[in-house]
């Protein structure tokens, strides 16, 4: 008897680490979508827009400085303007592309969504069945038949629990990895989502001084 309730203890102890790892997992989980999310609105609402602004600035001057400093009797201006229709169904391209994979992603977290709403309902299910359990030793003085297991069928039941969770420890230990992995992305993202910024803010400074003073070298 003190045999299996050693053995008890020691896969309390294993299930209880596993569970403890599992959620320090899932919590840099959650922060790492949350700094995800962060990062591409910041790139994509912030540094995408000002990026965009430069652009039609730029497209701005050159057609101001083409109309005074090229022929009107050929296509300069019409091939600067290819150049930007070209950009900006490149830019097109790679928004659907974006949406795309977003649209991937929020299928992905529904379907997480929709597990954890099972995991939920199980638990519930679980504890009304070992609320009946109470009632029926409350009222019969012994365990239901289901929960009367010997020594014997509690060790296979032990050992069986053990053996899944050697299973269950290797891919909490792959799983722990790979955050740190996505989590040190995401530094190196969030680094370079700044430097990205002070580029386009260097760009918007050039543009900003040469369509300010584009009619003095017009005139």
């Amino acid at each position: 008897m003190t045999n299996i309730k050693n053995k008890i203890e020691a896969v309390w102890a294993e299930l209880l680490h596993q569970k403890s790892t599992n959620y320090l997992i899932r919590s840099k989980i959650d922060q790492n979508i949350a700094i995800s999310n962060s990062n591409l609105s910041a790139s994509f609402m912030g540094n995408r827009q000002l990026a965009n602004h430069n652009t039609a600035d730029i497209r701005y001057n050159l057609t101001k400085i083409a109309e005074k400093k090229l022929p009107t009797d050929n296509l300069d201006q019409e091939n600067i303007e290819m150049v930007f229709l070209q950009h900006q169904q490149k830019l097109n391209k790679r928004l659907l592309e974006n949406s795309k994979d977003l649209i991937l992603a929020l299928e992905q977290l529904q379907l997480t969504h929709k597990r954890v709403m099972k995991t939920n309902e199980e638990i519930i299910k679980f504890n009304t069945s070992l609320i009946n359990s109470t009632s029926e030793i409350l009222e019969k003085d012994q365990l239901p038949e289901a929960m009367r297991l010997d020594t014997n069928q509690i060790v296979f039941e032990l050992e069986k629990i053990q053996k899944k969770q050697k299973d269950f420890d290797l891919e909490t230990e792959k799983l722990l990895t790979k955050t740190e992995q996505i989590t040190e992305n995401n530094e190196k993202l969030s680094v370079e989502l700044n430097i990205k910024r002070e580029k386009i803010n260097k760009n918007r400074k050039h543009i900003s001084s040469l369509r300010s003073d584009l009619s003095i070298f017009l005139d």
